[in-house]
Order: C-alpha cells, then sequence, then structure tokens
C-alpha cells in the first residue's frame, strides 16, 4: 500500500512505499558508499606505496628530520593526493558497474601483498575505472584525474625511466655536453677542462622532475576549473622546459667546475636545484590558471 504523508497546500506530496510489515525503512545511500569505499582503498594504496619512501627517510635521519623533508616524497604528491581524494569524496554520484566488486576485489589483493609497485598499480586501475565512468568537467573526473597523476612520478615514471633508461639519460648527456662544450659516451661527459669525466646516474636524470612539473599542473587545473585551454598546455610546456634547463643547468656546473663537486652535487646543490624547481612550477601554474580563471570571467 502506499502512504501519503501530509502537506502544506499547494506543495507537492510524498509518495513512500511501505513494505508489507508496515515498516517504512530508508535504502542505503549507495553513491556514498561507493564514493567512501574508492576512496577508502585509494588512501590505503597510497599509504602502503609510500610506507617504504617514510621508513627509508626516518631510518636516515629520525622522525623529526623526515618530517621536514615530507618523508622524501614531493610536496606535489602530498597536496595532489589530499586534493585529489578531496574532489572524489565530494563527487555527487558514482555510476554503478558490474565489474566495481571484481576491480575493488583485484586491488584489495594486491595491496594486502608486500609490494609497494602493486599498490601503486591498484590505484591507477581505480582512478582509471573512476576517470572514464565520469562526466566531463565533473568534479568526480578531476578528482580522478589528479589521482591517476599522483601515480606518475612515484610509479609510471620509473617503469619508463627502467624500460627507456638509456635513450633518457642520453638525452640529458647531449645536453650536458652541448652546455660545457664536450663530446660524450653514452651517459658519461667529459669535464670542460678535461681532466675527467662524469657519469650521469639516473638520479641526476630530469625525468623524475618533469613527472612532477606535469601532476603539478595536473593537481592546479583541476583544482580550479578542470578545463584545459592552449594557453595553460603550452604554459605547461614551458614549465617542463624549464625544469629541463635548471637540472642540466646544475650537472653542467659541475662539468666546469668539478673542483666543487660535492657543493654542487650535495645538499646545497640539490636543496637550491630543488627549490628553484618547485618556484617554478608553482609561479608558472598559478599564473597558468588564473589567467585562465580572469579569460572565463
Amino acid at each position: 500500500m502506499d502512504q501519503v504523508s501530509q502537506a502544506a497546500p499547494g506543495s507537492p506530496r510524498q509518495v513512500s512505499r511501505l513494505p508489507a510489515s508496515g515498516v517504512l525503512t530508508l535504502a542505503p545511500d549507495r553513491d556514498v558508499s561507493r564514493r567512501l569505499l574508492f576512496c577508502s582503498l585509494i588512501a590505503i594504496g597510497y599509504a602502503n606505496g609510500i610506507f617504504q619512501n617514510i621508513s627509508a627517510a626516518v631510518s636516515e635521519g629520525g622522525p623529526l628530520s623526515a618530517a621536514m623533508n615530507t618523508f622524501d616524497v614531493s610536496v606535489f604528491v602530498w597536496l595532489s593526493f589530499g586534493a585529489g581524494l578531496l574532489l572524489v569524496g565530494r563527487s555527487s554520484s558514482i555510476e554503478s558497474s558490474r565489474g566495481d566488486w571484481l576491480l575493488i576485489a583485484a586491488a584489495g589483493v594486491a595491496m594486502l601483498l608486500p609490494v609497494p609497485d602493486l599498490s601503486w598499480l591498484a590505484n591507477s586501475g581505480l582512478a582509471l575505472s573512476l576517470l572514464v565512468r565520469s562526466g566531463p568537467g565533473s568534479t568526480l573526473r578531476r578528482g580522478a584525474a589528479i589521482l591517476f597523476a599522483v601515480t606518475i612520478p612515484m610509479f609510471w615514471a620509473r617503469i619508463v625511466m627502467s624500460v627507456f633508461n638509456d635513450t633518457i639519460l642520453a638525452v640529458d648527456a647531449t645536453l650536458t655536453a652541448w652546455a660545457v662544450g664536450s663530446g660524450r659516451s653514452g651517459n658519461i661527459v667529459p669535464f670542460a677542462d678535461g681532466s675527467g669525466a662524469m657519469w650521469i646516474a639516473p638520479g641526476c636524470s630530469s625525468f623524475s622532475n618533469l613527472s612532477l612539473a606535469i601532476l603539478a599542473f595536473v593537481g592546479l587545473v583541476n583544482v580550479t576549473s578542470g578545463k584545459w585551454s592552449r594557453a595553460t598546455i603550452g604554459l605547461g610546456a614551458l614549465t617542463c622546459a624549464l625544469v629541463v634547463v635548471v637540472n642540466v643547468t646544475r650537472i653542467s656546473l659541475i662539468g666546469y667546475y668539478p673542483d666543487h663537486y660535492e657543493l654542487i652535487h650535495g645538499e646545497v646543490g640539490a636543496g637550491v636545484a630543488g627549490w628553484l624547481t618547485t618556484l617554478l612550477i608553482m609561479a608558472i601554474g598559478w599564473f597558468a590558471v588564473r589567467r585562465d580563471a580572469i579569460t572565463l570571467d
């Protein structure tokens, strides 16, 4: 039977279906439950993925030093992850899929195994699943795009680096050799004065900073409007180019001043290059999204 609630004159009447027992029950908000489930799994995957970073940072410098250095995880990664998770949690709905539980089960199994890369792979799958099922410009799509972008520097960049290691290092070596004015052999570049040579290791490649620049722009754009203009894409490309210039300049300075290797390559040089890269990304990214906001207004 139907129960008709009393309403004020002129207002629509609300009809709710009573079960056979005569007791009115409310159906759970499946959208809320589904969002909570996806967000929880992604958060667990993130925690599993960065556990080794946190453990190594604490073991090396202690809890305080590790915290001040954001546990050897870029501040862009921390901020982007928080923003992406918040957007997904605040999204209006997540469309149901028959493969939801299969995907959730597979992701859960991957996260239970003590292999951080499997957690990042699971997070990639969860974020992509949300991305393809969301509407253009929706809060869900913007959050999912950010969460997937987080996996680029933390997982996919390392995979690409391991597969194309020689090619990527050769690019850095070529640019450094041009700057120093010497030749190169593989990823070995002679010093400008001919007194020796330097070997460009994978950890010194510009590629890792490029992945952070991409993450930062994806995060900034999707937190603000979620719309990519030609100007924003161009400024993003410019940022990537400048990030490479900063890294190659630092390596080239070693080629010019090999006696100051410890200063340039050590904590001081790494700190200066890191802060300069961060400020460039933040400044150009803010200008890009600010410009688009003014244009849209």
